[in-house]
């Protein structure tokens, strides 16, 4: 398993054959999957969980893996919910 630390996490790939893996975001818990890269022709593209595509853009598996983290916390992370609305109730 190949683990890439950033800012807001690891990036974790798990390799499923030679040609493709899984990877996850992990920020200690089990790890949240975000999609798998792939491997055409000697290049690495991703696939977002969503179904979203990139062309062949990596020599490698890890770079096309943190592309893939990139992308997912650019475009699909979800923002953290608001506190909620404290209110007195007399006054």
């Amino acid at each position: 398993m190949t683990m890439t630390t950033t800012d807001t996490g690891q990036v974790q790939v798990l390799p499923l054959s030679l040609t493709t893996a899984e990877v996850r975001l992990s920020t200690g818990g089990p790890g949240l999957s975000i999609g798998k890269v792939s491997s055409r022709n000697g290049q690495w593209y991703w696939q977002h969980r969503d179904g979203e595509q990139s062309s062949p853009i990596a020599a490698s598996r890890t770079a096309a893996a943190n592309a893939l983290a990139e992308y997912h916390r650019a475009f699909k992370a979800q923002a953290a919910p608001a506190a909620p609305v404290r209110r007195l109730l007399f006054g």
